[in-house]
């Protein structure tokens, strides 16, 4: 399999363009998320990994020492193992092919959990045809929140990307307290223009619903692989992806945490 390169640090990250879905642009904001909510973890775990762009990067960057990437697509976990290997991250870098969290052993425990997972409410054939793009019902997230505790060192953090576009925070309130974990926040980056606030009317509901309806097919356009090809396999895009005027400012951050009953568990 011939590979295409992006490089993070002393990492060369190997990615198909089919395999990204946004970690390759707006996921790099990660580094300032993290470097100002956690600071550096011990093992950081990326779920929905695609070929790892922000996982490879935070661990480039030195916010993590050892880390963990899953997807369920088995092109995304095959582009994993060759960037392992081409860069001797055999001893640091571990990679599961699994369905949301079902394929990886309870051993698994980590620090912090990071995320840019789809982000659209679908059926099972848009499912197939954009599984970067639909988590149909949002199942995959009910699915994440209801199996992750039992990964979760004492203090672990999760800090999901989430999509203006597509959701409000609201959205990931009930799960989040259905898992029994902390609501700590949800913020946005410095000059986001679509603050992620509870629906305060009907008329903000109604911009909200027409605006993810106008933008699905708009995504989907941009990941047809043909279309991707092009665009993506360039220095420009590489170039333009990181200019504050062509980044997505729509994304938005729900973090939430192990309980501080647990923590105090575990030191007491």
């Amino acid at each position: 399999m011939s590979y295409f390169k992006v490089k993070y640090g002393h990492i060369s990250v190997s990615y198909l363009p089919v395999l990204d879905g946004g970690g390759m642009t707006f996921g790099q904001d990660y580094l300032q998320v993290i470097r100002g909510k956690t600071g550096k973890v011990g093992h950081l775990f990326e779920f929905c990994a695609g070929p790892g762009f922000i996982g490879f990067s935070l661990l480039a960057h030195g916010l993590c020492d050892k880390l963990t990437l899953a997807d369920v697509n088995p092109e995304a976990v095959k582009a994993v193992r060759a960037t392992i290997a081409e860069n001797g991250l055999s001893n640091r870098v571990t990679v599961y092919q699994s369905d949301c969290l079902d394929q990886i052993p309870e051993s698994e425990k980590w620090d912090l959990v990071v995320s840019n997972p789809p982000h659209f409410d679908g059926d099972a054939e848009q499912y197939r045809g954009a599984i970067r793009l639909i988590d149909p019902g949002m199942e995959i997230h009910r699915k994440f929140y209801r199996d992750i505790r039992k990964h979760l060192n004492p203090g672990a953090s999760i800090i999901f990307q989430e999509n203006a576009q597509a959701t409000t925070s609201e959205d990931w309130t009930q799960m989040i307290k259905d898992a029994g974990l902390d609501f700590v926040d949800v913020f946005t980056l410095e000059g986001a223009y679509v603050p992620p606030v509870r629906r305060a009317s009907k008329r903000e509901s109604l911009r909200h619903r027409l605006v993810r309806r106008a933008m699905r097919p708009v995504e989907m356009v941009l990941m047809n692989p043909a279309v991707e090809r092009v665009v993506k396999n360039n220095d420009l895009y590489r170039w333009v992806s990181t200019r504050p005027a062509f980044v997505p400012k729509h994304m938005y951050y729900v973090w939430s945490r192990e309980p501080l009953a647990s923590r105090a568990r575990a030191t007491g």
